[in-house]
């Protein structure tokens, strides 16, 4: 089926964004972000992929960032939507994880959380707490933000986990996450260092193109994608905080180019490290 891939344009910064919608959606779309929808008044249906959800007032949606989908409605239908860079929830050790339930497709998958279901409520607290947040911009908001954001990433994780059968369970979380642990914090480790494919490979003790295909399928992003990442917010820190030249801080990160060091920021943050200097002054 026909669809349109959505562009959003985040802060550099601070890649998340919150906000009410009353439109009405008249094609499929997807978009690179992940989304969570809370339905706060109206009703409809759903089409997330091969899926069809009634939609009741109080339903959490989760959309990950490949699903193509479509709310359908008369136009009485009101969300209230979070939209953030999978990459938010990533710059933290072991963070990765808590993403399993926008991606790990079971057996007992489900795009909607409803209001009678087992843990529905902390979700909730959590969605009002963000808004809050978000809409007061209070001292600190950004941290508060991505916070409670982690709060309902880890109670979301908490409720899939309750639902997946023992076996499926344990086999998926093996083939995925557990997989892909050991290299993860090797990476973690060592991401200021120059990292290669062999050694990764030994950590993982999987071929080299097992692993490549596995860290793709499961955190949507290649190896060296993900490495740049972290590099790349470690650079972040170091020309907020210090003097150091570019140059310097290029080198110290881990890119041995001085100009792919600056290719790979304005690829990430949208704006060369100059000017980001220039915006943290």
């Amino acid at each position: 089926m026909d669809y349109i891939k959505d562009a959003m344009v985040f802060d550099p910064n601070f890649p998340y964004r919150m906000f009410v919608s009353k439109s009405r959606q008249m094609y499929l779309h997807s978009h690179d972000f992940l989304e969570i929808n809370y339905v706060k008044e109206g009703e409809g249906y759903y089409l997330i992929e091969e899926r069809e959800y009634e939609i009741r007032q109080g339903d959490i949606f989760i959309i990950n960032n490949q699903e193509r989908h479509m709310a359908v409605h008369d136009g009485g239908l009101m969300l209230e939507v979070i939209v953030f860079d999978p990459a938010f929830l990533w710059e933290r050790m072991q963070g990765y994880q808590f993403l399993e339930p926008f991606f790990n497709r079971s057996a007992v998958f489900t795009n909607c959380i409803r209001r009678e279901e087992e843990g529905y409520g902390k979700l909730l607290e959590a969605v009002v707490n963000i808004r809050s947040e978000y809409e007061e911009k209070r001292q600190g908001w950004e941290l508060f933000v991505k916070s409670w954001t982690q709060l309902f990433m880890a109670q979301l994780y908490r409720i899939y986990l309750i639902s997946q059968d023992k076996t499926e369970r344990k086999e998926a979380r093996y083939k995925t996450f557990t997989r892909l642990q050991p290299v993860l914090d090797y990476i973690h480790e060592h991401y200021l260092e120059q990292l290669e494919l062999d050694e990764l490979a030994r950590v993982a003790m999987m071929n080299k193109s097992y692993l490549c295909s596995c860290f793709k399928n499961t955190l949507h992003m290649r190896i060296f994608e993900y490495i740049d990442q972290l590099r790349i917010n470690r650079a972040c820190m170091l020309l907020s905080t210090t003097s150091e030249s570019i140059t310097d801080i290029a080198m110290l990160t881990g890119f041995n180019s001085v100009s792919y060091f600056n290719r790979i920021f304005k690829k990430v943050r949208g704006i060369s490290p100059g000017n980001y200097r220039k915006n943290q002054i």
